[in-house]
């Protein structure tokens, strides 16, 4: 559940054990838990209990070991998508016109939900005044901590903005920082933040991740 602050603060560091791997990843390993298993069947199957006991043994291992990987994960990955589902289910995707017709904090509130909720970031909206230029501070499954800046602009956003991002970033000591904007972002401002880890999202992205699968993480 997405939480709401009214004090400005970076959570404590939150370590989690439990890591979910990528979908690509789970599925690979799946695909290999039901080939071992159906080696060992087969081998029972053609060879009986008492033969090559050792390398049975080995692959009963590797089967129940993968096994318990491959239930827990694809566990903890619904969870995830159940989890970003009821967190965006506030707010439909919206066009980019539609988000620039919202107001400030309603924005936040969008971005907050719709796009870093649903992907099953864990998210604390700051103030609307003195947030230190932090409107939202989102948690990953990795626990891993970074900051969101909201700019609601027509026009193009420049590098001096991104400028200030990084500077709050490193202020806060903060992984990686996030511009989200319902403008464009300059060529010079990409520019900038090449190599450094910003994520820029103009209105156009933005948009299309509104209609991103929930827990896909695509940012």
């Amino acid at each position: 559940m997405a939480q709401h602050t009214y004090a400005f603060s970076l959570p404590r560091k939150v370590i989690t054990n439990g890591r979910v791997p990528s979908t690509r990843m789970l599925w690979i390993s799946t695909l290999l838990w039901l080939a071992i298993y159906g080696w060992l069947a087969y081998r029972l199957w053609m060879q009986g209990l008492q033969s090559g006991l050792f390398i049975n043994g080995l692959l009963a291992a590797a089967t129940i070991l993968l096994g318990v990987f491959v239930v827990y994960s694809w566990r903890q990955l619904g969870w995830r998508w159940l989890r970003g589902v009821r967190q965006g289910g506030k707010w439909r995707a919206l066009s980019q016109a539609a988000m620039y017709q919202l107001d400030p904090s309603a924005f936040e509130e969008y971005v907050a939900q719709r796009i870093f909720a649903r992907q099953g970031y864990r998210v604390l909206n700051t103030p609307d005044t003195k947030d230190g230029g932090i409107d939202i501070l989102i948690t990953d499954d990795y626990g891993q901590q970074a900051i969101v800046q909201c700019k609601r602009y027509k026009g193009t956003v420049g590098s001096a903005t991104v400028r200030e991002l990084y500077g709050t970033m490193i202020h806060t000591g903060a992984a990686r920082a996030y511009l989200a904007t319902t403008a464009e972002i300059s060529n010079d401002a990409r520019r900038w933040a090449e190599g450094k880890p910003i994520i820029l999202m103009d209105g156009a992205w933005l948009e299309q991740l509104s209609r991103a699968a929930p827990g896909s993480h695509q940012i």
